[in-house]
């Protein structure tokens, strides 16, 4: 070889790889899949929203996380859903079901529904069944997804987490669940005395007792149908060599999107069932909804979209740079940890609009107030919290809860005086608890009629100490438990934190073995009875984690669960929460509100109150979504010619002492 065509070559390799480097600088950075034409040609509608975490489960009838709501809702349907555009006042209307179920009180002072669905309603298409075409769903879905709820083999060691709520009031549902804990498995022949197949399109749930909540369990996952055949299919074992996923992996429903991948801690992705043409989009809003332009779809075929990507990203502040680069169409839940990031303070100003900068790349701001409440359960088990009202009293007077919203939340969450949220029937905005006034001297002085006065054990003459067990989740949960260790020295008590893993937790919980634990409940469905439920002794761990018991609150409970909302079941209501904060068996932290943001070419994509599955009305302008994401990524040309000097400066005369050579 001519030891030019050398020199030329050496030099070439180097100068290829910085043009590449260029080219690829120019190309941007686009983290996802390509979203893909359809088969017109027309570029794939793809919804891009980040998720914290995996799905725990995809079980219709065991999932109840925020995380797997959010994916499950928008692939499943139940009987009913909450009506997308009545956001103030909440309502659920028919989705599976033909129209509102048919109540009758019987003689025997029992009720009874009596529920049609729609005919000719589909499946999603999948392996499961025969030659992969979904089938019609029929009553006997809904039936053996009852059973499933009632199925103690279902979830080990426990069966699905809304059990006790049915069980309660459907007849004949502990009886099934008892008949199959005893057998140590469940014969799905036999019936539940309280469900009553009517024909291929109606079914019956008899009641011991009017329970006017049914309605909205009714609306959640739980009541969506679940396929025999999927559930039988997707077992986990392995077949001509290929092991299938288990049913809580690869749920079949009748829902907007199907499950089209799923890579665990990576991302999944959502298909539009093909078989779901039997929603539109709604006509009648709420006043200045058609301002707003949330009506203009008005009418169209659900989904709007064609796709949902969820790529998974534990921490938010990776998210919030992601939705900047334009990669990600709104935050939704994300909302939340922007809060104590301080990324609030950059996009919204103190008086609540969107800084300048941000009106500017026409980013939408919502502010939501969430129907949850947050709060520290004492464990009423407990030979030193538990048996001492006073002691309990005494921490939650020095809890200064306003003071931890501020530090940690730049004062956007609201501070709780009752269990009952905002925007829930039986809140009383006027009503202050005796025991949430953050005074130090009263605190001080419950303490000292506790036993413990200056904060002093007497058994052991030291300070009393304190045991708070919290999920870690990082530097926040750290920054937590020191506030707890200073908030608590002020009367003389030392918090000892114990930082545990989510699956620690819920051994922890499962067997009462702790003092004082962080407790978080969004709300199932717009009823003062699922709030209401945290403190009644006869529920499970899942609700009342410290296991509170007192009689009197019971027999109000079970009086107010079978109410509609009247003059008379608001006062149970307020005698209820004088006897809780009085027996003090939670410090309240807060009631959660965020801003959460969504991009100027996404439309209808706002925060339900209580829905998750939203996903569906939500559209996006892809040709704008492109333009802004090349706007908002252009390579930084002064570092690629700043790189391609100093490969000169080194190259040529590294190839030029070689040719010398």
């Amino acid at each position: 070889m001519n030891i030019k065509n050398l020199v030329s070559v050496k030099i070439a390799r180097p100068i290829s790889a910085l043009i590449g480097l260029s080219l690829l600088t120019a190309c941007g950075n686009y983290p996802f899949p390509s979203a893909g034409v359809n088969t017109d040609g027309s570029p794939r509608r793809i919804w891009y929203q980040a998720l914290q975490e995996d799905p725990r489960t995809l079980d219709p009838q065991i999932q109840y996380d925020n995380v797997s709501n959010t994916v499950l809702a928008n692939i499943t349907v139940p009987l009913y859903e909450y009506s997308f555009l009545q956001r103030e006042n909440v309502t659920v209307e028919p989705a599976l079901a033909d129209g509102l179920a048919l109540r009758t009180r019987r003689a025997d002072g029992g009720e009874t529904y009596t529920i049609k669905i729609k005919k000719n309603i589909l499946f999603a298409d999948d392996p499961c069944f025969k030659n992969g075409q979904g089938r019609e769903i029929t009553s006997d879905d809904f039936i053996y997804s009852l059973k499933r709820i009632a199925d103690p083999n279902l979830k080990n060691p426990t069966s699905s987490p809304i059990f006790p709520n049915l069980t309660a009031v459907i007849i004949g549902f502990q009886e099934f669940y008892d008949q199959a804990k005893a057998a140590g498995k469940t014969d799905y022949s036999q019936s539940i005395k309280g469900v009553e197949k009517v024909d291929r399109y109606t079914f019956r749930i008899h009641l011991n007792s009017p329970y006017p909540q049914l309605k909205y369990f009714m609306a959640m996952t739980f009541f969506a149908p679940t396929p025999i055949e999927a559930v039988t299919y997707y077992d986990g074992a392995i077949y001509d060599g290929v092991r299938r996923d288990t049913f809580k992996f690869h749920p079949v429903g009748a829902g907007p999107y199907k499950l089209g991948r799923w890579q665990r801690n990576q991302s999944i992705e959502l298909v539009k069932n093909e078989n779901y043409t039997f929603r539109t989009y709604p006509t009648v809003g709420q006043p200045g909804d058609q301002k707003a332009g949330l009506l203009a779809d008005a009418g169209k075929p659900l989904p709007l979209n064609d796709g949902v990507y969820f790529p998974i990203v534990r921490e938010s502040i990776p998210v919030w740079t992601l939705f900047r680069q334009g990669y990600i169409d709104g935050l939704g839940d994300y909302g939340r940890g922007l809060a104590s990031s301080g990324t609030v303070q950059q996009v919204v100003s103190s008086s609540g609009d969107l800084t300048p900068e941000f009106q500017k790349l026409g980013i939408k701001s919502e502010f939501v107030s969430r129907l949850g409440l947050f709060y520290y359960a004492f464990n009423l088990k407990d030979p030193v919290v538990g048996k001492n009202k006073k002691l309990r009293q005494a921490l939650a007077m020095a809890y200064t809860g306003q003071r931890y919203i501020d530090l940690f939340y730049d004062g956007t969450y609201l501070k709780p005086e009752t269990i009952i949220p905002p925007g829930i029937y039986g809140h009383d905005k006027s009503y202050k608890n005796p025991y949430g006034l953050a005074n130090l001297d009263q605190a001080k002085q419950l303490l000292k009629e506790a036993g413990y006065a200056n904060g002093i054990d007497p058994k052991t003459g030291k300070p009393l100490v304190i045991e708070f067990v919290l999920q870690f989740n990082g530097p926040p949960t750290q920054r937590q438990a020191q506030f707890l260790i200073q908030e608590f020295q002020k009367i003389g008590v030392k918090v000892e934190p114990k930082l545990v893993t989510f699956s620690e937790i819920q051994d922890v919980l499962k067997k009462g073995r702790f003092q004082v634990t962080l407790r978080g409940w969004l709300a199932d469905y717009p009823d003062p009875e699922n709030f209401l439920i945290l403190m009644y002794s006869k529920a499970g761990t899942d609700y009342n984690a410290g296991a509170y018991n007192n009689p009197e609150y019971d027999r109000l409970f079970d009086q107010v669960k079978i109410m509609e909302n009247t003059p008379e079941r608001k006062a149970l209501i307020d005698k209820m929460i004088n006897i809780l904060n009085e027996d003090a068996p939670l410090v309240y932290m807060y009631f959660e509100t965020y801003y959460t943001f969504n991009q100027s070419w996404t439309d209808n994509a706002f925060q339900h109150p209580i829905s998750r599955s939203t996903l569906q009305y939500r559209k996006v302008d892809t040709q704008l979504r492109t333009e802004k994401q090349q706007e908002w990524n252009q390579p930084n040309l002064i570092y690629v010619i700043a790189l391609a000097g100093v490969l000169t400066a080194v190259v040529i005369p590294v190839a030029l002492n070689r040719r010398n050579e």
